[in-house]
């Protein structure tokens, strides 16, 4: 008997048994489409996350993108907002917004208020990624918080946070080469909330922007 010709796929031919087993043009098992579903699913959710993370990586061992360099002041050792809370069952700030946050931590609220005004012309300036970033207002000296209450209410869409304990601002000026109680700078958290870097009083806002598009 002689062997079939068979047409192959790419043009060419080959001779072989005509048996079904040996060739077919299935589509892939429903098995084998579920495997790839998952995988292009979880590459659709870990990209975010990477991004994220090797962004704040990036900025946190001071490396920039080629000719150019990071505006911003990095703290002197790691520390995350996840160890301050309220209470047992709350803390200080939430980051399930998967949000930027630049903060403020007022201690004087004349000088807050030019920090207020940057980080609300700073969102602004933002563009399409406006709501990728938040602002948030710290503060633990309640003797001044009518004083505080007035200046947030010009600032809308800031968050007002009470640092009850006062750990935050201790914390905040352990690790800056600035004094924090003082200048009340602005400094900025990642959504997962790492603190990355906080900007000396006086820097150029157009810097300001710069690092922050390259983070966000």
């Amino acid at each position: 008997m002689q062997p079939s010709i068979l047409p192959l796929i790419n043009g060419s031919f080959a001779t072989g048994s005509t048996d079904a087993s040996h060739w077919s043009l299935q589509p892939p098992s429903t098995a084998v489409r579920r495997m790839k579903n998952k995988v292009f699913l979880a590459i659709l959710l870990l990209t975010p996350i990477l991004v994220v993370t090797f962004s704040s990586l990036y900025f946190s061992l001071g490396y920039s993108p080629e000719g150019t360099k990071n505006n911003g002041i990095f703290f002197k050792s790691y520390f995350n907002f996840d160890q301050f809370s309220t209470s047992k069952d709350n803390n200080l700030i939430e980051f399930e917004d998967g949000k930027w946050v630049m903060g403020v931590y007022i201690t004087d609220p004349a000088k807050a208020d030019a920090s207020l005004y940057l980080m609300r012309q700073l969102n602004v300036a933002l563009n399409r990624d406006i709501f990728r970033a938040k602002r948030v207002a710290f503060f633990s000296n309640q003797l001044i918080k009518n004083d505080i209450d007035n200046l947030i209410a010009e600032y809308p869409r800031t968050e007002l946070v009470d640092d009850k304990n006062g750990v935050l601002i201790n914390v905040l000026q352990k690790n800056s080469a600035i004094d924090m109680f003082q200048e009340n700078p602005i400094f900025i958290i990642d959504p997962y909330g790492r603190a990355v870097m906080y900007f000396d009083p006086g820097t150029d806002p157009k810097k300001i922007l710069k690092d922050l598009k390259v983070l966000i």
